[in-house]
């Protein structure tokens, strides 16, 4: 019963992790890592403070996937080796872009 009760009380402990991790994903900076579609105001490795929703917004409405292409900083790293390796939904984004752009 104890572990019963001790998994009850962590329930809401991660839900509140998960919409704080939320609100922090919305504070951090991130980079763009699409390629450049500089009619669309997309430019490849740009910071952003914060997540640009208002730019992803007007970008979805040409390019279904760019929100995959705009990443924490911190993950910087994995995000382009998964730009890299086919079939990886940043790697769909990115190609989306690309073809798009032609």
């Amino acid at each position: 019963m104890t572990e019963k009760g001790s998994s009850v009380g962590t329930a809401p402990t991660e839900k509140k992790s998960t919409a704080k991790m939320a609100a922090e994903r919305k504070q951090e900076n991130v980079v763009y890592i699409g390629p450049n579609s500089l009619a669309d105001g997309l430019k490849r490795f740009t910071v952003y403070r914060g997540e640009p929703t208002a730019l992803i917004e007007q970008a979805s409405a040409k390019y279904k996937n760019v929100a995959r292409l705009f990443v924490p900083v911190g993950t910087l790293n994995e995000a382009m080796a998964a730009v890299e390796k086919k079939g990886t939904p940043v790697h769909l984004a990115y190609t989306e872009v690309m073809g798009a752009r032609k």
